[in-house]
Formats: structure tokens, C-alpha cells, sequence
């Protein structure tokens, strides 16, 4: 199939009830480079697939077709990442956080036990974690020369906490942009192996990669690494699915995919009748607009990039291996956390303040660059005015 999309199309999103453009953006009052979605529209199989769907009117009650929809799945990982994957692996979750984390901790923690992220990170990780009540330690991520790194002496330490019962890693991570290698993959599984930690993997980002770096997921590693981690994924990043909450966890341990159904069948979980024909349609079909997508991604990157360089080299850009989130490192301003936020508010443009992603995150911020390159330039110039009227008064 030669399908051929065009990113580039002009899509006003203001007035549709959008979380990015009418609540952080306030109803287009501001340009919003934050919340992670894209301003694209999804690709046109999956778009034909909801379509028939709604033309066949009927939206009762389904039944999961937990067979096509396992099959896609892993056709995806075959096709994508060259791996076998037993559709017996795979179970439905309604979305990551509130559906697969949320189950997650509830199958194999309790009240009181805590659990490790690796800080900065997707703050939303806190919100579920807290809201279960767990509670959340960090192993904090190490920034050395403009590249993040594990430390796995403190993670060595904190995993040896009885009370630490899972680590959450993310990979891709958001919002750094690593995509971890191999090895620090199989590091970071032998520390908590020994300690009797489970790692709980979310690679929802896990499309989105470039240059040489290549998303390992943490089930391939090995057979006794698979039957001690769960994966959970969704094409939503990929895709820009978001709202069809579809989304699944790689669980091949059979005890603990077990105990995983018995919490989501005890809260009589259903499914969402569109999404999953979305879902479908996007691993069968779309293949073509991943990589199309992946190299509009660099473009804006190189944008970006490009950009700080030309106008205030004092900021550094961490460079990104995989996401579409920049994590930006503006310390050199010297401002309060809330003055810089302010700052870019001041010029039109809305990011997302570094501290929401834990202590390590203060003075930096995150950019999303999928939009239109139409957009982010516009964003860009709005930054640079008031950036060229802060020094000025300076």
C-alpha cells in the first residue's frame, strides 16, 4: 500500500472540545507546545475502519474479538521490532494510566508499598501511583554532559527496600527522550531480580525513535527476562488515538497475567467499540505513516534545534533518541520556575513546566513538536519576541 500523508495540513483544533488547544491553550489564546498528542490527523485506514463502524449505527454492547485484536498486536511487533509474540501475552486495558497502571498496581501491590520511577518523569505516573494508594520513591535519572543516565547505585539501594515492590520504567522515556539500550535494559532487570522487584515497562512511545537508536522491548531480552516484566503499550502516541483509550499489556508469565484478569474481570472492564477497530486498522495498515511521521518529527527537531542555536545558544536542548517531547534546560536564564512558565505565556505559547516531572525537572521544560511546522515556527517566533524584549530589559 502506497499511502502518503500529509502532515503538513492546516487542522484548527480550537472549539472541538480538545484538551491541548481548548483547555491548555484556553481556547486558542495561546499556541500549545505541551500536552502529548499530535495536531495530526490519524491515518486514513483507521479512519475508514471507526467510519464503517459508526455507518453501521449500532453501538450496543460488544464483545472484545480478543482474537484480531491480539493478532494485531502482535503483527505489529513482527513487523515492526522482527519478534514473535504469542497472542496468548496480550490482554486489553482500557488506556495506560488509570486502565493498565491502575490494574497493575492493583494486582500485584498493596496499600502502603511503594514504587520506583525514575525522575524527571511522565508526572502522570505520580497521580496513579498516589491516587492507589502507594507510595512513590525515586531513582533519580543522572544528567552527564547533556545526556541522561541510570544511577544504578541508588537503584541498587532503593530496590533493596522490601516495601519497593515495582520499578515503572519508560521507555522511550518521557520527557528525557533516552531510549535505553540493551544493556542498561538487562542492568537494570538483574538489580531488581535480585531484589525481588517486578519491572512494569511503558513503551507507549516505543514507535517513535531516530537516527541508529532502536526501542528494545524489555519482554525480547530474553525468555526468564519476559516471564518477569510487563510491557504495556497503545498505538495512541503513534497514531494520535488518544481518546479511544484502546490500549494492552504483554504479560507472558502466566500467574501474573492471571492475577492482572482477575482485577480488570472484578471491576467488569469493557471495551471501547470504536477504538479497537482503530486499533486494528493502525498495526494491520499503517505502517507507511509511522516512518512518514518519524521523519517530520526530525524535521521539526532540527527546527528546534536550528533555533536555539540561532537565537540563545545559553539553552540547551537534551537530544532526543525517541519521543516527540523535547526536554529543554533553560538554568542558564537564572529565572523561578514559575517566571520562566510565565515568560513563554507572556509571548503565546504554552509548554509544560519541567518541575511537573519531579525536583530534577526545575529550570527545564517540555516542548512537543508535533504539530504543523507551520505552528511550531510560529511558536518559535512569538518565544523569540519576548525573549529579545527580556534581554533588552535585562
Amino acid at each position: 500500500m502506497n499511502y502518503i500523508h500529509n502532515f503538513d495540513e492546516p487542522i484548527n483544533r480550537v472549539g472541538t472540545d480538545s484538551f491541548k488547544w481548548d483547555y491548555e491553550g484556553e481556547d486558542g489564546k495561546y499556541i500549545p507546545l505541551g500536552v502529548a498528542d499530535t495536531d495530526f490527523k490519524a491515518p486514513q485506514p483507521v479512519i475508514d475502519a471507526v467510519r464503517k463502524v459508526v455507518d453501521f449505527g449500532v453501538f450496543a454492547y460488544g464483545a472484545l474479538p480478543q482474537k484480531r485484536f491480539a493478532e494485531a498486536v502482535t503483527g505489529w511487533y513482527k513487523k515492526r521490532y522482527d519478534l514473535t509474540v504469542d497472542p496468548e501475552t496480550v490482554r486489553h486495558s482500557q488506556g495506560l494510566m488509570t486502565g493498565a497502571l491502575w490494574m497493575i498496581l492493583n494486582a500485584y501491590t498493596r496499600p502502603g508499598d511503594k514504587i520506583l520511577i525514575q525522575s524527571p518523569v511522565y508526572n502522570t505516573f505520580n497521580v496513579v501511583i498516589q491516587g492507589a494508594g502507594r507510595f512513590v520513591e525515586s531513582n533519580d535519572l543522572i544528567l552527564n554532559n547533556g545526556h541522561y543516565e541510570i544511577d544504578f547505585e541508588d537503584l541498587e539501594k532503593k530496590t533493596a527496600d522490601p516495601r519497593v515492590r515495582i520499578l515503572l520504567v519508560c521507555n522511550p522515556h518521557n520527557p528525557v527522550g533516552r531510549v535505553w539500550t540493551a544493556e542498561e535494559l538487562m542492568k537494570m532487570y538483574e538489580i531488581c531480580k535480585k531484589n525481588n522487584t517486578l519491572i512494569v515497562s511503558d513503551e507507549i512511545h516505543g514507535d517513535i525513535v531516530y537516527g541508529d537508536n532502536k526501542h528494545i522491548p524489555f519482554f525480547s531480552l530474553s525468555p526468564e527476562v519476559a516471564d518477569n516484566v510487563v510491557v504495556m503499550s497503545s498505538p495512541s502516541k503513534t497514531f494520535n488515538l488518544a481518546c479511544f483509550y484502546s490500549a494492552y499489556v504483554v504479560i507472558h508469565n502466566k500467574a501474573l497475567r492471571d492475577q492482572y484478569m482477575v482485577v480488570y474481570d472484578d471491576y467488569h472492564f469493557d471495551y471501547n467499540y470504536l477504538g479497537i477497530e482503530g486499533l486494528i486498522a493502525a498495526y494491520n495498515e499503517c505502517e507507511e505513516y509511522v516512518d512518514q511521521q518519524n521523519e517530520y518529527f526530525q524535521k521539526n527537531i532540527a527546527i528546534f534545534r536550528n533555533f536555539l542555536k540561532e537565537n540563545m545558544p545559553e539553552v540547551k536542548m537534551i537530544e532526543p533518541e525517541g519521543t516527540y517531547l523535547l526536554w529543554v534546560d533553560f538554568r542558564a536564564w537564572g529565572l523561578p520556575q514559575d517566571e520562566l512558565m510565565q515568560m513563554f505565556m507572556k509571548g503565546g505559547v504554552k509548554l509544560n513546566s519541567g518541575s511537573n516531572y519531579g525536583k530534577p525537572g526545575v529550570g527545564f521544560a517540555r516542548v512537543n513538536i508535533a504539530t504543523q511546522t507551520a505552528v511550531l515556527e510560529e511558536a518559535l517566533a512569538k518565544i523569540k519576541a519576548v525573549y529579545d524584549e527580556w534581554k533588552a530589559q535585562s
